[in-house]
């Protein structure tokens, strides 16, 4: 009984190893343990396109600027006292680029930035494509039977373009 339960402990020691080292990885839903300390996903479509800022609110400074490619989402995680100074940057922000619709990612890279209690995040909607109406004027293609060339007819006739002869093609 003793080797099955020592068993069962091993199992779920592996278990919690491998789930610690996934944790800089990007899950959309939250993935199996979702809490307001996960990662965040800011998508940028067409319609709105997005730019993503981080701003140190005590200097006012803008720490990190990324403008979101079209049909990708900015992944963006913050890891408390992961950072390189105690005072003005102790927290660590993983972050990652990945098409609309992805499932997971690793978190690559990252930067140090301040606390929870001085930094701010901007979210900018920058301009759109444009719909631009076609010109009223142009030919309009319809495809009828007189406007077709006489090779294309139903009673046939001779092509526009002459192919070339394939056995001319390849014999020198």
């Amino acid at each position: 009984m003793s080797r099955r339960l020592l068993a069962s402990f091993a199992v779920l020691a592996g278990l919690f190893t491998s789930l610690a080292s996934v944790s800089c990885q990007y899950q959309p839903s939250g993935g199996l343990f979702a809490s307001s300390t996960g990662s965040f996903t800011y998508y940028s479509t067409a319609e709105y396109p997005k730019t993503f800022v981080l701003v140190d609110t005590s200097t006012g400074e803008n720490i990190f600027e990324m403008h979101i490619p079209v049909g990708k989402a900015l992944v963006v995680q913050f890891v408390k006292d992961q950072g390189d100074d105690e005072t003005t940057t102790p927290d660590l922000m993983r972050y990652g680029v990945f098409p609309i619709g992805g499932v997971s990612g690793l978190l690559s890279s990252s930067i140090t930035v301040p606390g929870s209690y001085s930094r701010r995040i901007d979210i900018f909607m920058t301009t759109g494509e444009v719909y631009t109406p076609p010109d009223p004027n142009r030919p309009i293609r319809t495809d009828t039977k007189e406007d077709r060339p006489p090779g294309w007819t139903d009673q046939g006739g001779p092509r526009d373009e002459v192919a070339p002869d394939p056995i001319k093609l390849y014999d020198p």
